[in-house]
């Protein structure tokens, strides 16, 4: 069995690393892949440790090879990264499971659920539900969430983790993918809680740790030396950059998920620009959700337009496999997936690579830089290492 997982891994911790031992231990998976994000998330933030400490530190606790979901699906809506991520793992040729986490372990809830999603996108009666809801004063995501709520179960629209899946299964099903569905019920506090509850807490709370003392928590200990050694970055990071790039253009409207409302806020509120995340909470309105915003600006700032975003989405969502790192196990496994895979594996930036993914890597290392004074490899002289496990 080849378990595939989609993850963030920001960063990897204790309950990442019991979701890949269950994969192992439970499901009896010969193998784990992940499709992870780069550099950026989809909550439209930056990632608070380089794409490659994180890869590092899941092959350190059990995963087998890290596959990066590309950067203008990873910062998208959640249906979209659902998609990419899904089909990154289809696409290896060799990965027959889906396992991920949710409140609801119900496996049938999830994929009746998600034929009656289709269902409903195929009729327009969502749109038409959603639009109605919006005419009425409701942002995109309660209108969505609340047109919901009439034809699927409210505990699978209740969380984001379940949003997720639901989307995975909605995914699977609508293409028709030959892969199966495991669940694993979700450990620890909420997801966007931001306290600590021991062992197993949220990322979020792990994040909002790292950024008050510098420390890392909640983490295998065997990954402990791998963070010890890399520099944690925060939203506000990229502050200045953003306000060079909102200043030098202003053709807001072009880039993905940008709304002429929402360009006009962002032209109309400029001059009171501080800080990524006060700039966020300074656009934020009952009808535009601040995930929504700090997402539509990390496009403006990555030069992520709508036409990228719709000619992506039109050639299949993935049309290469990029490698971030694999243990001595994966690489067993590296040859399979040259052979059956339904795009070129690759191991470094190449023709076939998207610029938004070489871009992303670019201004990540001018972050570091900015923070440690010191220099980072560039995606094409990094050198790219096995992890010996």
């Amino acid at each position: 069995m080849v378990v595939g997982i989609v993850a963030e891994y920001n960063p990897f911790h204790n309950g990442h690393k019991y979701q890949i031992d269950y994969a192992k231990n439970t499901l009896g998976a010969d193998t784990v892949i992940v499709a992870m994000s780069g550099f950026f998330t989809q909550r439209g933030e930056i990632a608070c440790f380089d794409k490659y400490t994180r890869a590092e530190a899941a092959l350190f606790s059990g995963a087998d090879i890290v596959l990066e979901i590309p950067t203008i699906f990873a910062t998208s809506s959640a249906k979209e990264f659902a998609a990419a991520g899904v089909q990154l793992l289809a696409s290896t040729g060799i990965v027959d499971t889906i396992l991920f986490g949710a409140e609801s372990d119900d496996t049938n809830l999830f994929k009746e659920s998600a034929k009656k999603l289709i269902e409903l996108e195929n009729s327009g009666e969502l749109d038409k539900e959603i639009n109605t809801a919006i005419s009425a004063g409701e942002s995109y995501a309660t209108a969505r969430s609340k047109a919901l709520e009439k034809h699927v179960s409210s505990d699978l629209i209740s969380s984001p983790n379940n949003i997720l899946g639901l989307e995975y299964c909605r995914y699977i099903s609508e293409n028709k993918l030959p892969l199966n569905i495991a669940i694993i019920k979700r450990q620890g506090n909420d997801y966007n809680e931001t306290a600590l509850t021991g062992e197993i807490s949220s990322a979020s709370a792990i994040r909002t740790h790292i950024s008050e003392t510098g420390l890392v928590v909640a983490i295998p200990e065997n990954t402990k030396v791998i963070y010890k050694k890399s520099t944690p970055v925060g939203c506000n990071d990229i502050s200045s950059i953003l306000h060079y790039k909102l200043i030098s253009d202003a053709e807001y409207e072009k880039y993905l998920d940008c709304s002429s409302d929402l360009a006009d806020r962002i032209r109309n509120n400029l001059k009171d620009y501080v800080s990524f995340t006060q700039f966020c909470n300074l656009l934020k309105t009952k009808n535009i959700a601040y995930s929504r915003i700090s997402r539509v600006l990390c496009h403006i700032l990555l030069n992520i337009s709508q036409k990228d975003f719709d000619k992506a989405k039109s050639q299949g969502y993935i049309n290469y496999l990029r490698l971030l790192g694999f243990s001595k196990n994966g690489s067993n496994y590296l040859g399979e997936i040259k052979e059956k895979a339904s795009c070129p594996l690759v191991t470094s930036p190449t023709e076939e690579i998207d610029c938004h993914d070489v871009f992303a890597a670019d201004l990540y290392r001018i972050v570091l830089t900015n923070k440690t004074g010191k220099t980072y490899p560039t995606e094409y002289t990094r050198k790219f290492d096995l992890v010996n496990i």
